[in-house]
């Protein structure tokens, strides 16, 4: 699997972070409630893969990038 960095505004990203969404590697987005910063390969509800990891931690190891858009 490839997997693309996923552009984001800091405004949806500091969104995500209160509220502990979880970004999807596969789906490329948030998809779920209640996730831990820290998490990795928490399940997906649109995907059903184990392919979520906290919004912090996607942003760290570089799933999430930044943009002004």
């Amino acid at each position: 699997m490839i997997v693309k960095t996923h552009k984001v505004t800091e405004n949806d990203y500091k969104e995500a972070v209160e509220s502990y969404m979880g970004f999807c590697i596969f789906c490329q987005d948030f998809t779920r409630d209640s996730t831990e910063p820290d998490a990795e390969s928490y399940d997906c509800p649109e995907c059903e893969k184990n392919s979520v990891m906290g919004a912090e931690n996607a942003l760290i190891c570089g799933f999430i990038e930044f943009t002004n858009e």
